[in-house]
């Protein structure tokens, strides 16, 4: 070969070189803003308080090494994780997380990072009533925050503090360190904070009966909101106010509080406005109920009532737009992997063209047909793991909502049933003779209306599963559905209580295949046997007598909804089996790990 040529190559070598580093450094680039607009979709996910859509895109994040291979990325996304267990009421993951990433910052220099695990921890703590951690983890973001000169954590800190005290009945130190909030001068970024100090303070005030300093406090935090151009804020205060001169049977000037609040926020229309106005009208019945104005106080009770339906299908909304939120991270995944899989086959092919001048083409092909293969059967079993996620996660939401729409019927609505039935029937009291039949009428209506809602709440969610738990449920389901054509037994070894998301599950999967045997077994009896084993386990036998089927081609087409079943079971770490044939009847065996009783 002579010189000109062996140039050529190796000017050919380099130039080829050259493009594949101007192709990393390019995917490096757009990888960098895929990572930046994932942490977005996190932080939008939690503020929404979509959880479980919050830990599917925090662990397509975790599948960047290069990205958590830095403490502080890593520790902020454990942060965030953590947030998403603790919604998803998984306490114990959470707490464990957030301890974990304590011990790493000990000899870290991330100071904030370590003040937001320790007010995380403080609000966990809180939220559980146990105040003496509570009060350790706010009073280390108290010192941290002094060391680094850091006044707007000192503040939250102080706030934090006083509220825990406050929680616990401690007065007087809630009073001190509320106190120390309000003697920081007021700036944009620390007003929001010594507004709530100042309402908190008038709160701790009213409850040491001191309602003219409770008075003063309300109206500085008023102050501070009219500056900020709060319309929210400027409501509460407001509120706060008319609460006080409630309290001091100065009803006409609460009055008069309550509807300049709901003025300010009279034209808007969203979810927390709306709460706002739901209480004040509430508070304006009450006040009128006071000044014996009866007709004003029903006509401001039924606007509140409106209000309380439009939120309750509001959190119904939610729900639902959750669900279709999971399909859409799916999709979002999916094409995430799709990018992600070019990417590497294009700097796969650079590399390859490299490799192919400097060494054998034969060994490059066939590395790189084994890496395809390999690549392929990762995607096939990524693809499976993603359908067997996205069905449990369908279920998951729409047991969730059952759960959430029966809460809302039988905590909220029979509630206010109730309050609108008491009220009435004050009314009749007061009114003694001559009272409108309308009144009788009314009340009549309100308890119809309170059994159906009952009956609706026990459909949803079987109040015998929420009281007495899974044995007594199935034992029910049997009772309930048997009839002249077919009879259902049921039978419990050692089955005890059990953590109530973790029955609800078993209970759903237990009433799907009654169902189905109900649908299409054409059986004139069946058995369902449970039995708690020594290893921690649940067993569930399901045996009927009916005309059978291909069970194998059933669960393959996903017939009988047993495909979504073993899609459940899977997610749990369980084993589901069926043994059936035409006209021999079908038996199923569930083994899953069962998830004690807090």
């Amino acid at each position: 070969m002579n010189i000109f040529s062996s140039k050529r190559i190796l000017f050919f070598i380099l130039l080829c070189g050259l493009n594949s580093f101007l192709l990393t450094y390019g995917q490096s680039k757009e990888l960098a803003k895929h990572i930046e607009d994932e942490i977005k979709s996190i932080d939008e996910h939690l503020s929404k308080n979509e959880f479980t859509l919050a830990l599917t895109t925090i662990e397509q994040l975790e599948s960047y090494t290069q990205y958590i291979a830095s403490d502080r990325n890593r520790l902020a996304l454990n942060l965030k994780k953590a947030k998403a267990h603790y919604g998803n009421n998984a306490d114990e993951k959470a707490i464990k997380l957030l301890l974990d990433g304590l011990k790493e910052l000990e000899i870290l220099t991330f100071p904030n990072i370590k003040i937001d695990y320790n007010n995380y921890l403080g609000k966990i703590f809180s939220s559980s009533k146990d105040y003496r951690r509570t009060l350790q983890y706010y009073k280390n973001t108290l010192r941290i925050a002094n060391e680094i000169s850091d006044t707007l954590n000192l503040l939250k800190a102080y706030s934090s503090i006083g509220l825990t005290f406050f929680k616990s009945k401690e007065l007087d130190s809630s009073i001190y360190y509320y106190s120390r909030c309000v003697e920081f001068p007021v700036t944009t970024e620390r007003s929001n904070i010594i507004a709530i100090s100042y309402n908190a303070l008038s709160a701790n005030s009213i409850a040491i009966n001191d309602l003219l300093k409770a008075e003063e406090y309300g109206n500085k935090a008023l102050e501070i909101r009219q500056k900020q151009n709060d319309t929210l804020g400027i409501a509460f205060a407001l509120m706060n106010l008319g609460g006080i001169k409630y309290s001091n049977g100065d009803y006409e000037n609460s009055e008069e509080d309550y509807l300049i609040a709901y003025e300010s926020v009279d034209k808007f229309y969203d979810a927390n406005s709306i709460r706002v106005k739901e209480n004040v009208l509430y508070n304006l019945a009450f006040i009128n109920e006071e000044l014996k104005d009866f007709e004003k106080a029903y006509k401001y009770l039924e606007q509140a009532t409106n209000l309380t339906d439009s939120l309750a299908q509001a959190n119904v909304d939610k729900n639902i737009s959750e669900i279709q939120a999971k399909y859409n991270v799916a999709e979002a995944a999916n094409n995430a992997e799709k990018e992600k899989s070019k990417r590497q086959r294009a700097q796969f092919f650079s590399y390859a063209t490299i490799f192919a001048f400097i060494s054998l083409l034969v060994v490059g092909y066939i590395f790189y047909r084994n890496y395809r293969l390999k690549q392929e059967r990762e995607v096939d079993k990524l693809a499976s793991d993603a359908q067997i996620k996205i069905i449990n996660a369908t279920i998951d939401a729409k047991e969730k909502e059952r759960k959430s729409i029966a809460e809302i019927l039988h905590d909220s609505v029979s509630a206010l049933l109730s309050s609108a039935n008491l009220h009435l029937q004050a009314t009749k009291a007061q009114l003694k003779t001559g009272y409108p039949q309308e009144i009788t009428k009314a009340q009549t209506i309100v308890n119809e209306a309170s059994v159906k809602i009952r009956d609706l709440s026990h459909e949803l969610i079987s109040s015998v599963l929420l009281k007495f738990g899974l044995a007594f449920a199935v034992h029910d389901m049997c009772q309930k559905y048997s009839n002249s054509e077919i009879s259902l037994f049921s039978d419990d070894d050692g089955v005890k209580r059990y953590e109530q998301d973790f029955e609800i599950k078993i209970h759903s999967i237990i009433e799907e295949l009654v169902n189905n045997i109900l649908k299409h077994s054409k059986a004139k009896n069946a058995t369902i046997m449970l039995a708690h084993r020594e290893n921690n386990m649940l067993s569930i036998r399901m045996n009927d007598d009916g005309v059978g089927f291909d069970a194998k081609k059933a669960k393959t087409k996903g017939g009988l909804g047993l495909s979504h079943i073993d899609a459940r079971i899977t997610v749990m770490k369980g084993v589901f089996n069926i043994v059936s044939s035409k006209n021999n009847g079908t038996s199923i065996f569930i083994l899953v790990p069962i998830v004690p009783r807090a």
